[in-house]
């Protein structure tokens, strides 16, 4: 079978969890004897529009780029870059020309194109959506404010603009809020027509699902399937048991102000480096503001930053950490790293917060604790330096996570609810 692969960002450009997740889904959509191409966009430097097959083995990959620089756009431009782009739409017919897929398999259309489901539907081909986030519902995809409020719900579009307009120097566009609100009530209602042109959605947790229950979409439709993992490779990585008696804390993610890192580094500070320390893992150019107020607050004695690792030595990563630390302020879909910590043997400290809730037993394989909360995350790190057996009890209780041939053999089935003809492993 010919599968199309579509998503806004992939590996080797970013290393975010759709994009890995896409890419480990290519893979084993080939060694499972499918036919694989994956359509996403990358600007590159912005110089000119770029579009052809970026890679062709073992997969196809089709880059599409556009000469656009955000830090020179205008706000318009920056806002309908977003959800509407009639070059990709373009590129995108070109890619199902040369492709001819059976079924089209959406893992984002965030600065893509709410159109491109119009087109899939057009060429008569089959498809559906894993929904990774809230970006159908949400223009930012987060349903965070930019105060690190959690929404509180659009008023018509004004809170919408609210968000979009936090720069300092976007006054002028604040004060036109009530035309504004009618454009993101526009871009919303074409979000959510375009999800439900593709009509089938997979969701890998019962929260983010509820979510799109609650503003109208059919539950029919809908369809939580796990993320699966690699578990055999997590698990060749050797163990390595503290030597010192250090309790160690990682965190591997995004450096973004949602993720909440800000606060795991203010409760590590006073904290003793020889009983407890903090690793941080993660790009620091993607937000260099915050990343240098990171390392600016850190307490370098028993805090360290390290640069990503690529997704094959995140086992490698764990096999020397003790606990995950999760401490996210936004609506947490289903981290894959969750998964990947309880098959390497690690414990997990997270926000109690979104599907957080359903991935984390409190008190059973690791912890929830109050979102931005920094003195309730330094309270928990006492607790456990104070009971140093408590995390060995949480390994014992780890769930058993979805391995990957379980997870795409799933997901074939849908494949075939969506498509018909039977597909075997």
């Amino acid at each position: 079978m010919r599968i199309a692969l579509v998503t806004h960002k992939f590996p080797p450009n970013s290393f975010g969890g759709v994009e890995s997740y896409t890419q480990t889904l290519a893979q084993s959509l080939v060694a499972s004897g499918h036919a694989v191409s994956v359509f996403y966009r990358d600007d590159g430097d912005g110089i000119e529009f770029r579009e052809g097959w970026q890679a062709t083995r073992p997969f196809g990959v089709w880059r599409v780029g556009r000469r656009f620089a955000a830090s020179t756009a205008d706000p318009a431009h920056l806002f309908f870059d977003t959800f509407l782009n009639s070059d990709i739409e373009a590129s995108f017919v070109r890619f199902l020309s040369e492709t001819r897929p059976d079924l089209v398999h959406f893992q984002h259309l965030m600065a893509l194109s709410v159109r491109l489901p119009v087109l899939v539907q057009r060429a008569g081909i089959p498809m559906l959506l894993t929904l990774h986030d809230y970006w159908f519902r949400c223009a930012n995809s987060q349903l965070l404010w930019p105060d690190g409020q959690l929404c509180r719900g659009k008023l018509g579009g004004l809170n919408c603009v609210r968000c979009a307009t936090v720069r300092p120097e976007w006054w002028v566009l604040r004060a036109m809020s009530p035309l504004l609100a009618l454009l993101f009530q526009c871009r919303d209602f074409l979000a959510r027509r375009a999800a439900l042109k593709i009509g089938y959605f997979i969701s890998p947790s019962r929260f983010l699902r509820d979510q799109y229950l609650a503003v109208g979409f059919p539950e029919k439709q809908f369809h939580v399937l796990e993320n699966g993992l690699d578990v055999v490779h997590l698990r060749s990585f050797e163990r390595k048991p503290v030597q010192d008696g250090v309790l160690r804390i990682t965190f591997i993610g995004t450096l973004a102000r949602h993720k909440g890192v800000h606060i795991l580094v203010e409760a590590m500070r006073g904290l003793p480096p020889e009983r407890i320390r903090l690793r941080v893992i993660g790009n620091p150019a993607l937000f260099p503001d915050y990343a240098a107020r990171l390392s600016a607050t850190a307490d370098t004695a028993n805090t360290v930053f390290q640069p990503p690792v690529p997704n094959a030595l995140v086992g490698q990563v764990l096999a020397e950490t003790d606990l995950l630390a999760i401490p996210s302020l936004w609506y947490e879909n289903s981290p894959v790293v969750i998964q990947e910590a309880y098959a390497a043997g690690v414990p997990v400290l997270a926000s109690r917060l979104g599907a957080l809730v359903e991935k984390v037993r409190d008190g059973v394989d690791g912890l929830l604790i109050p979102p931005g909360n920094a003195q309730a995350w330094r309270a928990a790190f006492e607790q456990l330096l104070e009971m140093p057996d408590l995390s060995a009890q949480w390994r014992n209780n780890l769930p058993e996570p979805l391995q990957y041939d379980e997870h795409v053999a799933r997901l074939l089935q849908h494949y075939q609810q969506v498509s018909g003809p039977v597909l075997k492993l």
